[in-house]
């Protein structure tokens, strides 16, 4: 992997990690538009949250024609820190308009390669091809956003994991851009997608916002199956979402940061409504 821009530093292309991390397992692949064969199926749910174990299982997953690669969520790791991408975020795509200078060269792909690459290696990536460009995304910081361009496309890939953070804001660079958030009681899908409450006050987004850059971070535990989750979608100024799990049991906003108990409260006076 090289980097470019400050600072300046070069990633062998193939490195073994000190210990192999379990790969992480697969929510949705590459759109057909993007020239990528998929052959869509539900994956089950106790075998995504084994895989991943914090990635919310109840997502429909998309089986790959190769079936070395068929329980692998779309992922890419840079200087230790995990991005995945949602293929079904429904936020505006991004464009060339959105990227910001060059900032890495994807090393390896176990799509291509699933011997030599794995999950957990520096620059390693689930599907995107080896010598894929990644550019920072202008207005955030890498450490939250990194976006890939693959045959003419844009694709936004967000932190989900870092070892480093210390804090909420060192893993979601989403304050002062927030314009809405939609709450809802499990997940939507395709088939059942629900009608999410929708918070735009904007002392109640700021109050939420707040509590999530302020938490402390620590390292993503595991939820059961069953657990109690909430979907949050995160409305940005520039249309662009994010999407996460919140366990409220664990006061838990998937990522690893921890929420004040204040946050469940102000999420369940909307969902009363």
């Amino acid at each position: 992997m090289q980097i470019r821009g400050p600072p300046r530093r070069k990633v062998p292309a193939r490195r073994e990690a000190p210990a192999r991390r379990e790969a992480p397992a697969r929510r949705e692949a590459y759109d057909a538009a993007a020239g990528h064969s998929m052959q869509s199926r539900a994956w089950p749910l106790a075998v995504l949250w084994l895989t991943l174990a914090l990635v919310a299982p109840g997502r429909v997953a998309a089986q790959a024609a190769s079936p070395s690669t068929a329980s692998l969520l779309d992922f890419v790791t840079f200087d230790g820190i995990d991005y995945i991408r949602f293929l079904d975020e429904p936020g505006r795509a991004l464009t060339r308009d959105d990227l910001g200078i060059e900032f890495a060269t994807v090393a390896c792909s176990i799509g291509e390669d699933n011997r030599t690459c794995s999950y957990g290696l520096d620059g390693g990536a689930a599907f995107l091809p080896a010598g894929t460009k990644m550019y920072a995304v202008r207005g955030y910081a890498t450490e939250f956003r990194l976006a890939a361009v693959w045959r003419d496309h844009v694709y936004l890939y967000q932190a989900w994991r870092n070892p480093r953070a210390r804090v909420g804001a060192a893993l979601f660079d989403i304050a002062g851009k927030v314009r809405t958030i939609e709450v809802r009681v499990g997940e939507p899908t395709a088939e059942a997608p629900g009608t999410p409450a929708v918070i735009a006050a904007r002392a109640d987004v700021d109050a939420l916002v707040d509590m999530i850059v302020r938490g402390p971070a620590r390292r993503p535990l595991p939820h059961a199956v069953g657990e109690t989750r909430y979907w949050l979608t995160f409305w940005l100024a520039d249309g662009t979402t994010l999407g996460r799990a919140y366990f409220p049991e664990a006061g838990e906003l998937m990522g690893g940061v921890i929420v004040a108990g204040e946050f469940r409260a102000l999420l369940d006076r909307y969902l009363a409504r």
